[in-house]
């Protein structure tokens, strides 16, 4: 073949990189070396694992369940919520469920609120919101479908969307049970992250030709920092699981052993699921959580054991010589 010939032309070059004979590193795995590689692996993550569900297991929490909980003439708060009239929405229900603290919890305690068989990662409830009606620049309410406008006098909602419009409203007041009746000091603020507060909400010039969500019972005219409200922030920050658990309060000078009473205005309706109020202290890892700590455990248990398997199996069967001459 000619160095002309059309075939050669078509040949690659002579380069190490055309040729793909680079330098390259081709490790080949040995016992030797993979058998370490598990058992280092074991032996960070066991202690790692240890720390963390050592560090879970002194956080402490408290979840009480009141979807079911009556009033004092007896009365089911939940089935009252069921009829959703107007006025049935305007009149308050009042129960009060009671719990005991064995121990004191210093520091910061947070005050939750759960819901579970909640989906607010729906497609069409995401895609219910106007971003640019929360920061306060328009009263457009493109994008609310099905809450865009009031059906009496088609006006404007602000905040319109299905994500506005089902906000949690239940509120809480928390008591020491006996003598004193003054409710337990904590702080509304500071409960939603500094992002949302900063830059995805503002305030509107004025909320005048339009009106409020359906089922909301404040009135958001008396309320110039509606868009600012942090309750709102919070809950307009979706969850991605139909369980979930969002910050209400906290309470900074921590709470001390003995009887109290948690006072629950119960406005929020509810069909399906559960809602349950949970205390709660921190630590460096966040919140209660035995899951990371196990995960860890799990993942170093499994670590060593490989090892051990192939420590022994490179033992029984690793110094054999292969006879060759039958593989021809």
């Amino acid at each position: 073949m000619t160095e002309g010939s059309p075939a050669h032309a078509n040949r690659p070059g002579g380069s190490r990189i055309k040729q793909q004979t680079l330098p390259a590193w081709k490790p080949i795995f040995t016992a030797n070396c993979v058998v370490p590689i598990f058992f280092v692996f074991g032996i960070i993550f066991i202690p790692i694992g240890v720390v963390l569900l050592l560090e879970s297991n002194k956080i402490k929490e408290m979840s009480l369940d009141y979807t079911s909980c009556t009033t004092p003439a007896n009365q089911s708060c939940s089935l009252l919520r069921e009829n959703r009239t107007e006025q049935v929405m305007r009149d308050a229900c009042v129960c009060n469920v009671d719990f005991t603290l064995s121990e004191d919890w210093p520091g910061t305690v947070y005050v939750y609120y759960r819901l579970t068989e909640f989906y607010q990662n729906h497609r069409r409830y995401l895609k219910s919101v106007n971003q640019e009606q929360l920061q306060g620049e328009t009263a457009q309410t493109s994008g609310c479908i099905p809450n865009a406008f009031q059906s009496s006098d088609s006006l404007p909602i602000m905040p319109c969307g299905m994500i506005a419009n089902s906000r949690f409203n239940d509120s809480y007041t928390l008591f020491r049970s006996g003598n004193d009746t003054s409710p337990i000091d904590w702080r509304r603020d500071g409960i939603a992250w500094t992002e949302d507060t900063n830059y995805k909400f503002g305030n509107p010039t004025s909320f005048a030709g339009s009106a409020q969500p359906v089922y909301w019972q404040e009135n958001v005219s008396s309320l110039p920092g509606m868009m600012l409200n942090e309750d709102l922030a919070v809950w307009m920050r979706t969850a991605a699981l139909p369980k979930f658990r969002k910050l209400y309060a906290r309470i900074t000078d921590g709470l001390t052993t003995g009887n109290y009473t948690m006072s629950i205005e119960y406005n929020y309706p509810i069909r399906r699921g559960h809602k349950t109020f949970v205390l709660s202290t921190t630590r460096w890892i966040g919140g209660k959580n035995s899951f990371l700590g196990i995960a860890y455990l799990t993942v170093g248990g499994l670590s060593i054991a490989g090892g051990c398997a192939l420590l022994l199996i490179h033992a029984i069967y690793g110094k054999r010589k292969r006879d060759v001459s039958k593989m021809h």
